[in-house]
């Protein structure tokens, strides 16, 4: 019974210190107004805001408090935004959100009331309200010069994201008042005040986290018989609050621009209320300046065969006089035409190593603190294993000092990505046809060799289709290959098998017969497609073939002088050219080199009753050289 006891206690203790809750609360007065002689000197411009703590154990996110009106009043309207953003709030930890609220300078404002409320909401929370009804009163506020600003101290360039604080050091009575508001009029726009700190020598060592300093205790709601009073307790000593008056603000800086803010002190003694008549004299002027930053990105090496590796370099550039940590960086791999392979390990800051990112749908994150000095560069790296897929490989990327995004512009509103392109080249198939010595006419049963190779970057794809082209005088009388479907009569060879890069298929063999009659030289072509290749320029190969020629003998008959009827034998010479010895084992012809004499036969035709000669040699001689006569 104790142990469930025990573990309902710690189970809920645990469920409490997890759950994340807001609470608000009002942080100004409902006091503002015009100068009481003249509406057209003095203050019309008033800060008025909430504080939102978070009283839970985790962090809230995406916290937006937006200022709404509750009623309608012509003179009186915001001066700025109505909406402002806060990225985290931390478990314990407050925030506050300022609206200027500007009063139209006109004596028909006076008196003039309208009522608003603050509302804040936040991821998986519920949102939360400041108490209605409460209203802002335009009141006539006399010029006073007891009370004053002494100095006003603080930047006066500053850069979007970055935190600034601003002094001010402002007197009033030496006693303090009721109701004392003095604060810097900065711009909402601008600037986000994330903090305040005011001491006041009344009474003695006082301190606020407002500007706002209800001393007596307040009322401040419109609904109340004691409205625009002080009803206690007293939240001050005394309840005064004043003297010496030294506010320091914290604050963030929001956007570009440029902004002039000077000190409102006014105040509640008597039955009057009051400002500081050097209202206006005393000013500070800021320009704020995007963020010094840029990103860009490179890939080496900006060509990759499938399957190499590629690093990717993130740079971040800080051109500016401070500072600054990076909370992230957000890369978005290519997808199309296929998706790289993150190399697990390889990631690197300034030549630090750091945990691999967290994928989370088509981003790579990598969260924590990234320093980049004032005037400096700092990388971050990291590896993909490119795809087989051929192609051009678009990778982008941003990186974020909290809400703030930095890319390849110091603007922080705009969208512009770091990117950079891989090309991973197509397969190239090229083909080369190759024979041994020379072939012979008559001869039976000669080869090519044809080899098909992918000379590109990445396997091929689909079928491979080699096709040879014979000339005249050559007859195909067989074709194959491992691996190759090949077909004699259109002497076509295919395969559909993936083929890596630098690799080649296995030879196809072409055997051939040649024509007695085959000329002297012939030509043989072959040609390589498919693969998914998409440069034809080189996908042919021609193989030039000498063909050793069989003998051609002609013959020579001369004879001396006239003949005359009846003139007996007459002796006629003749020159042969001689028969070749074919030794195909050699692949060359061969003639001998002993000469003999040729052997005459005389024989008679009865029939014509003249005789005819046959002459016969059976020994073989060079080309171009005769028997003897």
């Amino acid at each position: 019974m104790k142990a469930s006891l025990l573990l309902l206690f710690f189970g809920v203790w645990g469920v409490q210190t997890a759950y994340a809750g807001l609470t608000i609360t009002p942080t100004t007065w409902n006091v503002i107004g015009l100068d009481s002689n003249n509406v057209n000197t003095g203050p019309n411009s008033f800060q008025v805001g909430a504080r939102v703590c978070n009283t839970g154990g985790t962090a809230v996110t995406n916290l937006s408090g937006t200022f709404v009106w509750d009623s309608a009043n012509a003179f009186i309207n915001l001066g700025g935004s109505n909406i402002i953003n806060v990225p985290s709030l931390a478990a314990g930890s407050c925030v506050d959100f300022y609206y200027p609220v500007v009063v139209t300078r006109t004596a028909l404002a006076y008196n003039a009331t309208r009522r608003y409320h603050i509302t804040v909401t936040g991821d998986s929370v519920a949102s939360v309200s400041t108490p209605t009804p409460r209203e802002l009163y335009v009141e006539k506020l006399i010029s006073q010069n007891r009370n004053s600003v002494n100095s006003i101290t603080g930047p006066s360039t500053v850069y979007v994201g970055q935190t600034y604080t601003y002094t001010v050091n402002a007197s009033t009575a030496t006693g303090g008042y009721a109701q004392l508001e003095a604060f810097l009029d900065l711009s909402n726009i601008i600037f986000q005040v994330l903090s305040i700190s005011t001491t006041y020598t009344a009474p003695a060592g006082g301190t606020n986290d407002k500007f706002y300093a209800d001393a007596c205790g307040w009322d401040n709601n419109p609904l109340s018989g004691t409205y625009r009073s002080c009803i206690g307790p007293p939240n001050y000593s005394g309840g005064k609050a004043g003297g010496t008056v030294i506010t320091t603000y914290t604050v963030k800086v929001l956007s570009t621009g440029s902004t002039s803010a000077g000190t409102l002190i006014m105040d509640f003694s008597g039955s009057s209320y009051h400002y500081n008549s050097d209202y206006g004299v005393l000013l500070i002027s800021s320009t704020a300046l995007p963020p010094p930053l840029t990103l860009s990105k490179i890939a080496n090496p900006t060509t990759a065969a499938a399957g190499s590796t590629v690093t990717y370099t993130l740079r971040i550039a800080n051109t500016g006089p401070v500072n600054y940590t990076l909370t992230d960086f957000i890369d978005t791999p290519p997808t199309s035409p296929a998706s790289p392979t993150y190399v697990s390990g390889s990631s690197y800051f300034n030549g630090v190593s750091i945990p691999n990112p967290v994928t989370s749908g088509s981003t790579r994150t990598w969260t924590g603190s990234f320093l980049i000095p004032a005037g400096q560069t700092r990388d971050l790296t990291y590896q993909l294993v490119m795809p087989n897929t051929p192609g051009t490989y678009v990778n982008t990327a941003i990186a974020h000092f909290n809400e703030f995004q930095i890319d390849t512009t110091q603007i922080t509103t705009d969208n512009a990505p770091a990117t950079s392109s891989v090309i991973v080249p197509p397969p190239d198939m090229t083909i080369v046809k190759s024979h041994s010595g020379n072939f012979t006419q008559g001869q039976n049963g000669a080869t090519y060799s044809l080899t098909a190779t992918n000379s590109g970057s990445a396997p091929t794809s689909g079928v491979v289709t080699v096709t040879d082209t014979l000339p005249a005088g050559l007859t195909a009388t067989a074709i194959s290959g491992t691996g190759w479907s090949c077909v004699l009569g259109t002497l076509t060879c295919t395969r559909n098998d993936a083929l890596a890069a630098g690799s080649s298929y296995p030879a196809i063999t072409l055997t051939v017969d040649v024509a007695n009659n085959a000329a002297a030289s012939v030509t043989n072509t072959a040609n390589v497609s498919g693969g998914g290749q998409t440069n034809t320029a080189n996908d042919s190969a021609t193989n030039p073939t000498t063909i050793n020629q069989l003998p051609d003998l002609t013959i020579a008959k001369s004879h001396s002088g006239n003949f005359t009827q009846g003139q007996g034998p007459v002796l006629a010479a003749m020159h042969l050219l001689p028969a070749p010895v074919i030794r195909p084992s050699l692949s060359r012809l061969m003639w001998p080199t002993t000469l003999l004499p040729v052997s005459p036969i005389l024989r008679t035709s009865p029939a014509a009753a003249k005789p005819t000669l046959l002459t016969t040699r059976p020994v073989m001689r060079r080309p171009s050289t005769s028997y003897l006569t």
